[in-house]
């Protein structure tokens, strides 16, 4: 299974921020759309960071209450790792888990165009191992 499937099922959608918006507006949007990470773009669409939840709280224990005006760009994690829509499931798992960072943007040469999280890849491995499963045990009751 590659990314490109995964997905097509979660959709493309993917949040970012400027490196100088502030902490307090990456930690509104988190909180608003449900994520646990936003990707730190510069005005041509580059990718120059991650910033997640962890990222965020680090922050606070570092810097306290200031970490809410700083800007991202202090905070974020950099340089990125990116996969490719053609890239494996169990590859990015992987990297994810070698690298320890729940969160990867995924693009299609220069062009961030979606992110996973562990949980996606998580998932797509359990939903493939029990379709696996349901056949095998179709082609075991076949033969009776």
């Amino acid at each position: 299974m590659t990314i490109e499937a995964i997905l097509k099922n979660k959709g493309q959608e993917v949040f970012t921020l400027r490196p100088e918006s502030s902490t307090g507006d990456a930690t509104a949007l988190l909180a608003n759309k449900r994520i646990g990470a936003v990707v730190v773009c510069d005005s041509k669409g580059r990718i120059l960071g991650v910033l997640s939840e962890r990222d965020i709280v680090r922050g606070m224990s570092q810097y306290g209450k200031g970490v809410y005006d700083m800007p991202v760009r202090n905070l974020m994690s950099s340089p990125v790792t990116t996969c490719t829509l053609k890239d494996s499931v169990k590859k990015m798992m992987g990297v994810m888990n070698s690298k320890r960072f729940r969160h990867l943007p995924v693009v299609d040469g220069e062009e961030l165009v979606g992110i996973i999280s562990i949980g996606d890849l998580v998932s797509a491995r359990i939903n493939a191992a029990e379709m696996e499963m349901g056949v095998l045990k179709d082609i075991a009751f076949a033969r009776r």
